[in-house]
């Protein structure tokens, strides 16, 4: 039986509006995560998104572990913002806590505005059960069958 990992909600500054003004901060369900390619390593933050449909990262992220970015499969998506963007998907691996699976995502130079990848439903939620907890500000993964620890 795969034990369950533990996250703690990470807080992220946040610009006080007139709707909002005294909102100086944001909690939200970013996790550390390692992404993988050709034996080349490296530790990335990534927010749980369950609106995010895919997984995508920014394009330098996947350069640094040697995947040729613009060499993928181009997909146009829009996200929340509804702006256009292009991602280039790779086939790549994620240890998430120890535990290690393949992952079909995509990396994108249209991230800027945001400090961290974005973990979705294919790829991420499809692999484990989840559990968000926000007044504990803490989110819980259980591996399914198909992840398995290293």
């Amino acid at each position: 039986m795969s034990p369950t990992l533990k996250f703690d909600y990470r807080k992220f500054p946040a610009e006080p509006s007139e709707a909002l003004p005294r909102r100086f901060s944001a909690i939200r369900p970013v996790i550390p995560v390692t992404l993988i390619n050709d034996g080349k390593r490296i530790k990335y933050l990534c927010i749980i998104d369950s609106g995010a449909d895919l997984c995508i990262f920014h394009a330098e992220i996947g350069e640094q572990i040697g995947v040729e970015v613009e060499k993928g499969k181009l997909l146009d998506f829009s996200g929340i913002s509804a702006s256009n963007m292009k991602a280039y998907f790779h086939d790549i691996r994620i240890d998430v806590g120890g535990y290690e699976f393949d992952c079909y995502a995509g990396f994108s130079r249209d991230l800027d505005r945001l400090p961290y990848g974005v973990l979705g439903q294919q790829g991420f939620f499809d692999l484990f059960i989840l559990m968000f907890d926000y007044s504990k500000e803490r989110v819980e993964l259980k591996p399914k069958n198909n992840v398995h620890a290293d």
